[in-house]
C-alpha cells in the first residue's frame, strides 16, 4: 500500500503571491511550529515583470527569521536564523550578496534574473516561530513571488482535527 504525502502535513502560505516592487521589505506572517518536527519553506519565484536597464547590484534577498514564544502567546523578538539551522537548496548565487550569516538564503539578481524557479529552505533550529522576509537592496525589478511552508512529522498524532 502506497503512502500519502498529505496526512502528517500541513500546509501554510508563508508569503502571499504577489509582485515584490523596488526594495520594498515584505514581512511574511509568523508560522507557528508547535507539534511539528519538521518545517520546509519553498518560494516559488514568477516572472520578472520590469524592463530597462539594472545594474548588477540591485538584489531582492529572500531571509528566514525566527523567534521564542512571548508571554503574550506570539512570537517575540525577531533574529536571523543562523547557517547551522537551515537546509537551503541555494546559496551565494550573487556571491557576497548572499550571505547565511545575515539570514539571507536566496539573492535574486534583477539582471539575470531567476524567473520561473523555486527555491527550498529547511529550518532546524529550535525556535517555536519562523517567517520569510524579502526585501530589496537599490532599485531592483518586479518580481512576482509567493511561498508556502510545509510543516510534516507531527510530534502528537493526529494535530489536526479533520473538518
Amino acid at each position: 500500500m502506497r503512502r500519502d504525502g498529505y496526512t502528517g502535513f500541513s500546509f501554510y502560505q508563508a508569503i502571499p503571491p504577489q509582485d515584490i516592487v523596488d526594495g520594498a521589505q515584505l514581512l511574511g506572517p509568523q508560522i507557528d511550529t508547535k507539534g511539528y518536527e519538521t518545517i520546509t519553506l519553498i518560494v516559488n519565484v514568477g516572472a520578472n515583470t520590469s524592463a530597462g536597464a539594472f545594474s548588477a547590484d540591485n538584489l531582492i534577498q529572500v531571509k528566514l527569521e525566527h523567534a521564542h514564544e512571548s508571554a503574550a502567546g506570539y512570537a517575540s523578538t525577531w533574529s536571523e536564523v543562523y547557517p547551522s539551522q537551515m537546509i537551503h537548496s541555494v546559496i551565494g548565487e550573487d556571491g557576497a550578496y548572499s550571505t547565511l550569516a545575515s539570514g539571507v538564503f536566496l539573492s535574486i539578481d534583477s539582471v539575470g534574473g531567476f524567473a520561473s524557479t523555486a527555491y527550498a529552505v529547511g529550518y532546524k533550529g529550535n525556535r517555536q516561530y519562523v517567517r520569510l522576509v524579502v526585501s530589496g537592496v537599490g532599485e531592483p525589478s518586479v518580481y512576482s513571488m509567493g511561498a508556502i511552508a510545509i510543516l510534516g512529522q507531527p510530534a502528537n498524532w493526529p494535530v489536526n482535527i479533520p473538518v
